[in-house]
């Protein structure tokens, strides 16, 4: 049985089935053109964010996750300073409403 698979498998020639010349397929292929231009997910980001990104890049998976952990609390923590701030300009009515009936 297994014979007969391997032998239709050589049998049937997966070459020539599709062409990919650059000539005729320039979807595939780069030219040398568009590879040294600059990704336009880039633009915008400065040195170090860049730096960030390939740290990032090079962690493992139980890496990146840890990094993401980091932010996430760093966030919630923010969260409950800016609740806290909040509270005190309510408390001391620096936020109160400055429109005049």
């Amino acid at each position: 049985m297994s014979s007969k698979y391997n032998n239709d498998l050589e049998s049937s020639s997966f070459l020539g089935m599709e062409s990919f010349e650059p000539e005729e397929s320039s979807d595939y292929w780069q030219t040398k053109d568009a590879s040294d231009a600059v990704p336009q997910w880039t633009k915008g980001l400065t040195q170090d964010d860049m730096n960030a990104i390939y740290q990032m890049g090079a962690l493992s998976t139980n890496g990146l996750l840890a990094e993401v952990k980091k932010i996430f609390d760093q966030s919630y923590q923010l969260g409950l300073q800016e609740a806290k701030e909040v509270t005190k300009g309510k408390n001391l009515n620096i936020l109160s409403n400055t429109k005049r009936k």
